[in-house]
């Protein structure tokens, strides 16, 4: 466990913390995020298993689309990200998968890089490395603890430093328009057969 004593605080925004931490074998960090919400353990699934609604809370994303749903909690998705002039914009092909503890009732996603199940586009990069992972556990008091990390590399040709330096802005804001989206009515109405909601 010593890697997991190392995370650094950057900034504490709106009662959301960032920290980062070094990488083997890369100039690029790792982000951690945390928080808490009010939403039940059914509205947070429900916003985390509608790729077609992706393009309303993740920031810059451009374009999201189902490639193959597996089942309510699995599902291969592509995603186009808007990177600002001069840089290309990028693109995702991803393999995501939502499930709960049925001891805790915490509510876990995991999402990887699947680069490969898609034939690369002309004036777009391709990340390669992303991995985010989230875990949403219940708390006594009715809330909901949120931790999100993220290790990627958004490839090309940038800098580390600049990547470091605006790393956890585009993060951040989908951390804030992630829990707007909790408020929403379609997505407090959704039911999935996977999902316990917490006492």
């Amino acid at each position: 466990m010593l890697h997991a004593q190392d995370w650094e605080l950057k900034r504490d925004k709106g009662g959301i913390k960032v920290y980062v931490r070094d990488q083997p074998g890369t100039a690029i960090k790792e982000l951690k995020f945390t928080t808490t919400v009010e939403a039940s353990m059914q509205t947070i699934a429900a916003v985390l298993t509608h790729v077609e609604g992706f393009d309303d809370w993740v920031y810059a994303s451009l374009k999201s689309r189902t490639i193959k749903q597996v089942s309510e909690g699995e599902v291969y998705y592509y995603t186009l990200i808007d990177f600002p002039w001069p840089l290309s914009n990028r693109d995702l092909v991803l393999h995501s998968t939502v499930w709960q503890d049925k001891k805790t009732l915490a509510l876990h996603s995991k999402t990887t890089s699947c680069h490969w199940m898609e034939t690369e586009k002309e004036d777009v990069v391709r990340i390669k490395k992303a991995e985010l992972i989230w875990i949403f556990t219940p708390l006594d008091n009715g809330k909901v603890r949120v931790d999100y990390t993220l290790n990627s590399d958004p490839g090309g040709s940038i800098p580390a430093w600049m990547i470091n330096l605006a790393a956890d802005q585009g993060p951040l804001q989908s951390m804030i328009k992630f829990q707007e989206m909790l408020e929403r009515e379609k997505y407090k109405n959704t039911r999935l057969a996977f999902v316990v909601n917490a006492k």
